[in-house]
């Protein structure tokens, strides 16, 4: 009886779990910096702090980043975080041939795919 729930129970931690979100996971740190170390970062236009910051994305999500200049005459800069496809999740082929790591776990949680960049620096546009 003890083997029977010892193997279920390690059959259920793999199968629910996708091996780019248990390799990876499902969000990412990020850090946004400008030279200029009053510029204001907004992330989706939530306001997240001056000059430097480090936030954390979740990988299902999409993300925008605003900079913002100190002075009036500075016009902000938005960039999107763009994402591509994470080839770890491949590896659930070999757990159960991708039908619930992959489309289920992995699909659902985003874990898929990753940020390209985690580094950004951004800076306003503000004239000479």
């Amino acid at each position: 009886m003890f083997k029977l729930r010892s193997i279920t129970s390690l059959l259920l931690v793999l199968f629910l779990n996708g091996c780019a979100a248990i390799f990876n996971g499902s969000s990412q740190e990020v850090t946004v910096r400008s030279h200029d170390p009053k510029a204001k970062i907004f992330i989706n236009g939530a306001y997240k702090g001056e000059g430097d910051i480090i936030t954390i994305f979740r990988k299902k999500k999409n993300y925008n980043i605003t900079v913002q200049g100190s002075n009036d005459k500075c016009k902000s800069v938005t960039i999107l975080a763009t994402k591509s496809f994470d080839p770890t999740t491949l590896l659930g082929v070999f757990l159960d041939f991708g039908i619930v790591s992959i489309f289920v776990v992995d699909g659902l949680s985003g874990a898929w795919q990753q940020f390209d960049q985690t580094n950004y620096v951004i800076d306003a546009n503000c004239p000479t």
